[in-house]
């Protein structure tokens, strides 16, 4: 009797340990100091509320968000389960561009990034206010190219709108 009281005493507190420091790790997974930001809805764990961000008829859910406690900073953090190998692809940029507007608008706050993470390093994604105008204005394709099973737009976005990146960290595959 007492080895099983002692396996599930044992059980209960690996449990315990395990969920306290799972917020820990995803302050870790984007590089934030976990006393200088609190996470404001995650799906990287439990323990967190979600947060779905919408807007302009745009909606998302991103793996982290983040607010500073001093500054009211928003980060939006969106994980990659692949390696760095010094690109982005241009999917993930559009992603996490989408969710920082959506962040602005849903927060009503300027002071809003994004962090992309990879598993072996985080690039910072600043806001680009027209292109993420430009993917809004896109969105109106979506059910269609749903329905005909098709793009009703075949060129790839890159080549329909302009994009201009100042980080030297985000470089898209040719």
């Amino acid at each position: 009797m007492l080895i099983i009281l002692g396996i599930i005493v044992a059980a209960l507190s690996l449990y315990l340990a395990l969920k306290a420091k799972a917020p820990l790790d995803i302050y870790k997974q984007f590089s934030l100091p976990a006393t200088q930001w609190v996470i404001v809805g995650t799906d990287l764990g439990k323990g967190h509320p979600r947060k779905r961000l919408s807007a302009l008829g745009v909606a998302g859910e991103p793996d982290a968000i983040f607010r500073g406690n001093r500054t009211g900073q928003i980060v939006i953090g969106e994980f990659k389960n692949r390696m760095y190998k010094g690109f982005v692809r241009r999917r993930e940029y559009y992603q996490v561009m989408l969710y920082i507007g959506l962040a602005r608008e849903a927060f009503k706050e300027s002071n809003v990034v994004g962090l992309l993470s990879f598993r072996d390093e985080c690039v910072q994604i600043p806001f680009d206010e027209q292109l993420f105008r430009a993917l809004v204005s896109i969105r109106t394709e979506v059910p269609i190219s749903l329905k005909n099973r098709k793009p009703q737009d075949s060129r790839p976005l890159h080549k329909r709108m302009g994009i201009t990146v100042k980080n030297p960290k985000i470089r898209f595959p040719r």
